[in-house]
């Protein structure tokens, strides 16, 4: 399988759509990341957050936004769909399904990111086998059994990453869920391999990226309208998940 180019939390606004009749030209892997549509044989059918689906070169493409801020992982690469592969796991192409696992999705998604960059001899084949993880963890093998409030996290969740500039609390969030703060917590982690205090962090992060590449907004106006306690934890916290500080960052991606 070879990689050509890829996307990690892209936001849109709410009447965002992709439409291509005749396809991409390569085949297309997107993990909607809030609610989305898709339109499969004509017919429109709205899938929840964390749903997947795998297109083919030729096979039209018709999803997007479902009045609400769209937010979605995608992956353009090229591969042999006869590929036995896909057979041993049941991979059906074109059909939204459950991400089997959320967090190994996730991981993989950051691991084949920073191969893509990556300039070693082994590149390419590392780039294969990270491809193909990727597909196992988000369309590979039965879909497990919900857990308890399975729906209710994953709709939170979904919140979390679009409208990061909430201030979310642990306590707020159980309290929605009617559920302890600890039992809450618990919950979330095992859901998603992330505390939930990390992930509205990841959110808010992923957000003030987004300000930084695109509008030349003060660091301190980003902080406040992210929703950071001040401009000082939103710095903190900003070079603790990138390895930059938020100018250091606006320089390399205007530099980009």
């Amino acid at each position: 399988m070879k990689l050509h180019s890829m996307g990690i939390g892209y936001r849109h606004d709410k009447d965002f759509r992709i439409t291509r009749p005749d396809g991409s030209g390569d085949d297309l892997l997107v993990v909607f990341r809030t609610p989305a549509f898709v339109v499969i044989d004509g017919e429109r059918t709205e899938v929840p957050p964390d749903t997947a689906v795998l297109y083919t070169k030729t096979a039209p493409q018709d999803y997007g936004a479902v009045g609400v801020e769209y937010i979605n992982d995608w992956v353009h690469f090229e591969c042999d769909e006869n590929d036995i592969f896909f057979e041993r796991l049941n991979v059906r192409f074109g059909v939204p399904a459950p991400v089997c696992s959320i967090s190994g999705a996730e991981s993989a998604l950051r691991l084949l990111k920073l191969e893509s960059v990556s300039d070693t001899p082994k590149s390419r084949e590392c780039t294969d086998l990270l491809l193909r993880l990727l597909i196992a963890q988000t369309l590979g093998g039965a879909e497990v059994p919900s857990a308890p409030h399975s729906e209710k996290l994953r709709m939170l969740r979904a919140e979390i990453y679009g409208s990061p500039s909430e201030r979310f609390s642990v306590e707020g969030m159980a309290a929605r869920l009617a559920l302890s703060p600890s039992y809450f917590q618990t919950l979330y982690r095992a859901e998603f391999g992330v505390s939930c205090y990390e992930d509205v962090l990841r959110a808010k992060t992923s957000l003030a990226q987004y300000y930084l590449a695109n509008t030349s907004i003060s660091v301190r106006e980003i902080a406040q309208l992210c929703g950071f306690e001040n401009d000082v934890h939103f710095m903190r916290q900003f070079r603790k998940r990138t390895g930059q500080t938020a100018l250091e960052y606006r320089r390399s991606v205007s530099r980009g």
